[in-house]
């Protein structure tokens, strides 16, 4: 697990690089980066964009949860605010991707917004450790792809996944202290996991997006099985727990689940959803 940092993301930025737009317009081949791996920057960026989507839904659902778990959200909005910042600010100093276009994007992911599935607090516990997990995961995996690319980008990338991490850790282990009270809390973890998805998919393209981002940035189907969902499986107990005639048919729709992936792991590259 990472270490906490309290650390301020005007540090990590290449300011150097910063030119004005007006006297020196933007062209293809100033950035650093491949079009592909400025696209899964760009698809980073415009996920946590979303942050007042994302706040507001976890404050909504989580409001008459734990004190703890209401801190948390506090917390956890205080340093995924830096992320999209940082992300948005770092494409513009760097030149990668047009930023007309990618403006216009922007804005219509926030007015979009981020409609959750539940409104049961536990299953977004459980939908959530996921989506920390994948996020911190494909952080990592986007740093090693983009690090002879752009150094820089590759340590904020690192930086990022640090705060994941514990984003992580935290849902991660209130969702198993929850499984650990109750069992039969279980079912619903059966249900959230084959519809998982992550909060940028209603953005325009986004089928596209992961099948760049698993041929280009390293994560795919393998990562996600593999970096994710075997990993918070075990932690859980998922699979060793006996289930109940209440929750055969969710299990069993979570075995054929998990069958897919395999197969899929098998055959091709396909991206995560």
């Amino acid at each position: 697990m990472a270490v906490r940092i309290d650390w301020g993301y005007h540090r990590l930025l290449p300011w150097e690089r910063g030119r004005n737009f007006m006297d020196h317009p933007w062209a293809p081949d100033q950035g650093t980066l491949s079009a592909e791996l400025t696209l899964a920057v760009e698809t980073a960026m415009l996920t946590e964009v979303n942050l007042p989507w994302f706040t507001h839904g976890l404050s909504t659902v989580f409001d008459q949860g734990p004190s703890a778990l209401k801190q948390f959200v506090h917390t956890w909005t205080r340093e995924e605010d830096q992320h999209a910042r940082i992300l948005d600010v770092y494409l513009l100093l760097s030149r990668n991707g047009d930023p007309d276009a990618r403006d216009v994007l922007r804005k219509n992911v926030l007015e979009s917004g981020w409609h959750r599935e539940t409104d049961d607090p536990f299953a977004l516990m459980v939908y959530t450790s996921l989506q920390e997990l994948a996020t911190r995961v494909f952080y990592l995996n986007l740093a090693r792809a983009v690090d002879s690319q752009d150094a820089v980008l590759a340590h904020i990338l690192r930086a990022l996944a640090k705060d994941e991490t514990l984003h992580y850790a935290f849902y991660r282990d209130a969702t198993k202290a929850y499984i650990e009270e109750d069992p039969g809390r279980l079912a619903t973890v059966y249900r959230v996991i084959p519809k998982f998805v992550m909060p940028g998919f209603g953005m325009p393209d986004f089928r596209h997006r992961i099948k760049v981002i698993a041929s280009h940035a390293g994560y795919g189907v393998a990562a996600y099985y593999d970096q994710v969902l075997r990993i918070v499986l075990e932690f859980w107990g998922v699979l060793e727990h006996e289930t109940s005639s209440a929750t055969r048919e969710a299990r069993m729709a979570l075995d054929r689940h998990l069958a897919r992936l395999r197969k899929a792991m098998a055959h091709t590259a396909l991206p995560a959803l």
